[in-house]
């Protein structure tokens, strides 16, 4: 299992996040999703298309995602 981060821009884009991000909002309106339990074998451009699919906005706890609920 994988961690990933990825940053949601208040305009919608979804991208890899910097690694030295933290999860939360950014000065910038965007926001890091920490995204948790990740499966080996998926990688960075899986998490960003699942996150697209709910539109930029997944459900969280302190910007922390599980990758059961994200694809659920």
């Amino acid at each position: 299992m994988a961690d990933h981060l990825v940053k949601v821009a208040y305009e919608g884009l979804v991208t890899k996040a910097l690694k030295n991000s933290e999860p939360g909002p950014t000065s910038g309106g965007a926001q890091i999703y920490e995204v948790k339990g990740v499966p080996s074998g998926l990688g960075i451009d899986d998490v960003i298309e699942a996150l697209k699919k709910v539109g930029g906005k997944p459900k969280h706890i302190d910007h922390e995602v599980k990758w059961a609920d994200l694809v659920a």
